[in-house]
């Protein structure tokens, strides 16, 4: 059956509801409300549930100057909201839709997203989850973090799992860390532009965790062990617009990394698994009493190479050994930085290593705060 055929045969649409948490989006939230406003689905058959945690600029102002001409749109306000995740779970409360929608107040969707979104739940009732594509959408053309971003494809759905066209994500096989910590071999979907039935959600007990971060991977991982599947749409393509300073960037990291922890807590099996970034990525799954990851890679290889070559020098190892270090930092230095060389302008080449590099050490922090936290071993990736 095409997707014309699912849209033709259908005598009413579903219900759906579009779940927006924001706080403190002035600079985005009017694009994205006229976009949500300009999608292609009937307005009676819709509503936008926008949950604010805590805004202090004028974007619960904006949100009630369209009240006023558009019924769809619900406001929820969360007092005291510690997360994303608690915002959303207030929006649930109140969320009627058969298929709810999520995206955040820096995103624009497209006008077909929600129609191409919903379209896989029609075709298999054992999807319970589908995830579109996320691309950027500049805002100022000067900007380098947002050059950046799109430059690398950052937040990118295609190729996570291996997977580049629309089709399943693969369950869970051996519950490794890596599995399940919301790194690139990880199968779930990132809130900024995903869907899940009203069985699923209500299967789960219609909650995310409140922790600051990482609660798409969480609740992605539930619905797949409830027994429902995860499908990824990348023609339901949402624009994101990306932080515009390289200190909020290199913040969002730092959350990242302090989720990552805690999703090996609650979903892995107790191992401690090295993972080597190279050949294609093997594990080495060790017994240990802590759960945990290691991952190897150029960024942890250079600083490993560099404290050598500085420690030859501060207590006189030989000279081979010197040289061993000093190669050894050179070579993982160079092809570390090297994929940087294809990003444009190539004139701010130096800019872009500045922004990998500490982009790079705040997940890696990031994920030593949370090891520390929730009590696991974690070391972080190399980009």
């Amino acid at each position: 059956m095409s997707e014309r055929d699912v849209w033709q045969d259908i005598k009413e649409y579903p219900k759906i509801s579009i779940i927006n948490p924001i706080r403190n989006v002035e600079r985005t939230i009017e694009k994205n409300l006229d976009t949500l406003l300009e999608i292609d689905y009937p307005k009676e058959r819709m509503e936008i549930i926008f949950a604010d945690g805590g805004s202090t600029d004028k974007s619960v102002e904006i949100i009630k100057s369209y009240q006023k001409t558009y019924s769809c749109i619900k406001l929820v306000v969360i007092p005291n909201c510690k997360s994303p995740g608690q915002a959303r779970n207030a929006a649930l409360g109140v969320a009627e839709g058969e298929y709810i929608l999520f995206t955040d107040g820096d995103c624009a969707p497209l006008t077909d997203w929600a129609k191409k979104i919903i379209e896989p739940f029609l075709r298999d009732g054992a999807i319970g989850m589908v995830g579109g594509e996320i691309l950027t959408l500049r805002t100022d053309p000067e900007n380098v973090v947002e050059t950046y971003c799109e430059e690398t494809g950052f937040l990118k759905v295609a190729g996570r799992c291996a997977l580049y066209e629309a089709g399943y994500y693969p369950t869970i096989e051996k519950h490794l860390p890596h599995e399940v910590n919301g790194n690139i071999y990880s199968p779930f979907f990132a809130t900024a532009n995903a869907a899940v039935s009203k069985k699923a959600v209500d299967t789960i007990g219609r909650r995310f965790w409140d922790e600051i971060t990482s609660e798409d991977v969480d609740f992605s991982l539930r619905i797949l062990k409830a027994g429902f599947k995860l499908y990824f749409q990348p023609s339901a393509i949402v624009n994101h617009m990306h932080r515009v300073t390289l200190d909020a960037y290199r913040r969002q990291l730092y959350g990242y990394g302090f989720g990552h922890p805690l999703a090996v807590l609650k979903h892995a099996k107790k191992v401690l698994e090295v993972r080597p970034q190279y050949f294609g990525y093997f594990s080495i799954p060790i017994p240990f009493p802590i759960k945990g990851i290691i991952y190897i890679g150029d960024f942890h290889f250079m600083h490993l190479f560099g404290l050598g070559f500085l420690l030859s020098l501060l207590f006189g190892w030989t000279a081979s050994t010197s040289l061993i270090m000093m190669l050894g930092f050179a070579f993982f230095t160079w092809k570390y930085f090297k994929p940087m060389r294809r990003l444009r302008p190539q004139n701010k080449f130096l800019t872009w290593c500045k922004i990998r590099y500490l982009s790079n050490w705040s997940l890696m922090l990031g994920g030593f705060k949370g090891a520390k936290t929730f009590g696991v071993v974690y070391v972080e990736s190399s980009w």
